[in-house]
């Protein structure tokens, strides 16, 4: 067997291995993901507007781990600040699974803050260098599909074991979480040493050798044109998209909606199996299409989304027909999320030099976490204010805006970034 076959099949393994981390990480996820302001306000005794705070700086504290992460990334290999991510990610959970004061519960939650934010730009840029360019779109929207899964079980399993009049019941499932995020940490340490990107790219001395000073660095980043307008294209996305699917949409539905928690909790649900159910399918479909073509569909489903759910105010509609729209609203939003994964995450590693593959994946990543600062701020302002269906009216705006950017990005985009090379036989 050759140098270049051990590798392929080496990096094969580790391409299992990190799904595999990511179902069981996911499962974790998923059984503490819906209740930290919960957990904070009513197990932890922290005040609602603390625990509000408490979340917005760990937003902030995410941001500026990913972009340390970034030329940590590039300089000590992605590999391992993968690891060392998901052991802040474990160690802060687990602290929150202990107990303590408004003070720990702060320092818990800005330490898993930093842990994600330095772990999933990293596993990024990690799958680009285990999976060839031509499988890079499958692969990633796989990975979404597979953690969907995993946090829909585990979301449901949380039913079973989180009670309100028990704080114990979420010590237990924080415990868990700690617990699945430490096993994907041994599976990285375990299975992807060796592997590509695990340690620094052996050409990244002779890349900064033969570059400019002004050419090093997250300067040589935003320089690329093509890629900075994808960087903004995406944050719009996540303001008037991902931002608002949380508790602004179920703020929406429930106040304005009169919709119950489990009318809410249903539309999650679908949400989830729709992603799980039509992510490889629409794969297959849109393998030949031009991302940014998928980034446009995205943005106009959810258009749709917001504006179905818009719909389900009206007085016209009431009890069974307002829940059924909005689970629909959700279905779509869903639907819209299956064209999105592929795309974000190949386009930063598509666009990539080598040596700067963690600063572009870092930058990338950033703008959720900053989606989930300004989004949320805008959403509260107007759904508090005298009409609150300005909320919907402005994020279908937003995302159809978002819409016609995608189209027009692909007028600067190089062709070798606008569509997937075409899939050669699996060895």
């Amino acid at each position: 067997m050759t140098a270049t076959e051990v590798t392929a099949r080496r990096s094969r393994r580790a391409w299992r291995l990190s799904l595999a981390g990511t179902l069981v990480s996911a499962l974790g996820t998923g059984l503490t993901m819906p209740f930290l302001l919960v957990y904070l306000h009513g197990a932890r005794h922290v005040p609602l507007a603390v625990a509000g705070v408490v979340v917005a700086i760990s937003a902030v504290v995410g941001m500026a781990a990913t972009a340390v992460g970034g030329p940590f990334g590039d300089r000590f290999g992605l590999g391992r600040m993968l690891v060392a991510g998901l052991a802040a990610q474990a160690i802060g959970t687990a602290m929150l699974a202990l107990g303590g004061d408004v003070l720990e519960a702060a320092a818990a939650v800005a330490v898993i803050a930093a842990g994600n934010g330095i772990a999933w730009p990293a596993l990024n840029g990690l799958i680009a260098g285990q999976v060839p360019l031509a499988e890079q779109p499958r692969a990633f929207a796989l990975r979404f599909g597979v953690m969907n899964a995993g946090i829909g079980i585990g979301g449901l399993a949380s039913g079973w074991i989180v009670t309100l009049d028990d704080p114990a019941s979420f010590q237990l499932v924080y415990a868990i979480d700690a617990t699945t995020t430490a096993i994907f940490a041994l599976l990285v340490v375990l299975g992807m040493r060796g592997t590509p990107g695990y340690r620094p790219d052996p050409d990244r001395e002779r890349h900064h050798a033969s570059r400019e000073p002004h050419e090093r660095g997250y300067r040589a980043v935003l320089t690329d044109r093509a890629f900075t307008g994808y960087l903004l294209l995406v944050l719009g996305i996540c303001v008037f998209g991902y931002a608002q699917l949380d508790g602004p949409w179920a703020a929406f539905a429930t106040l304005e909606g009169h919709a119950t928690p489990r009318v809410v909790g249903i539309a999650f649900a679908v949400n989830t199996a729709v992603i799980v159910l039509a992510q490889l399918p629409v794969v297959r479909l849109t393998r030949h299409w031009r991302r940014t073509r998928l980034l446009a569909l995205t943005a106009a489903l959810w258009s749709v989304s917001w504006v179905a759910t818009g719909l389900a105010v009206l007085p016209a509609l009431q009890g069974l027909a307002a829940d059924v729209v909005l689970v629909v609203a959700l279905a779509i939003f869903g639907l819209g999320e299956t064209f999105f994964s592929p795309v974000s995450g190949a386009m930063p590693n598509v666009l990539a030099p080598p040596h700067l593959r963690g600063r572009y994946n870092a930058l990338a990543s950033s703008t959720f976490p900053l989606g989930n600062l300004i989004g949320p701020l805008m959403a509260g302002v107007l759904l508090g204010g005298p009409a609150p269906i300005s909320w919907v009216v402005l994020i279908v705006i937003g995302t159809a805006l978002a819409a016609l950017g995608a189209l027009r990005l692909g007028r600067i985009l190089p062709a070798h970034a606008e569509r997937a090379p075409v899939e050669q036989s699996a060895g």
